[in-house]
Order: C-alpha cells, then structure tokens, then sequence
C-alpha cells in the first residue's frame, strides 16, 4: 500500500505515518490488517466491495482457501466504530460483500 498524507471523512481522520485513526476526539492505534482494511473502506466510500477483492487488496492476492479472517476483522472494525460514532458505517451487501458509508 503506497504511503499516503492524512485523510479525513467528516468525523473520521487518518494519520498516515502514525498509522492512527482519529474518530471524533478518540485516538485508535488498530493492529496492521485493520488499519489497512479501514483504509481500503475509506477509499472505496460507498462502493459495494466484494469479500474476495478485500481479502486480495488488504490480505495477500494469492489467497484461495476459505476463511473467517475477513469477518473477523470487519466484526472488530465495526464494533469499534460503533462504539465510537454511535452508528455502523460498515454494511453488509448479502451474496456480494460489503459497502462503507459515511
């Protein structure tokens, strides 16, 4: 993933070289895979992304067997959001994937 500036999204901001997520007046330091899949989100606002372009893009593009590592991430992603908007921004598109919406 290239290295990238700040980015902010109403209440959200992203520091870049920090690797940290700004959500109103809350501090988050995510682990790796969910910083990187909460940028991904973030640049691919509001268009329905499916479950196997996330695990290429944020996971490894070779990747081919079944797995719950993306629900994982996207349950702790979305819980932590939640408590911190009070809202999901994360929602689940059936038989496709997921879209993220500010």
């Amino acid at each position: 993933m290239p290295q990238l500036e700040n980015l902010t999204f109403g209440k959200i901001k992203l520091d870049f070289p920090s690797r940290r997520v700004f959500i109103n007046d809350d501090t988050l330091i995510l682990r790796n895979k969910l910083f990187d899949l909460f940028v991904y989100f973030l640049q691919n606002c509001g268009k329905v992304i499916s479950r196997t372009e996330l695990l290429e893009e944020v996971w490894d593009r070779n990747i081919c067997w079944p797995t719950n590592t993306l629900d994982v991430h996207i349950n702790i992603l979305r819980k932590i959001i939640k408590k911190r908007l009070g809202y999901d921004i994360i929602r689940t598109v059936h038989c496709i994937g997921y879209i993220f919406e500010i």
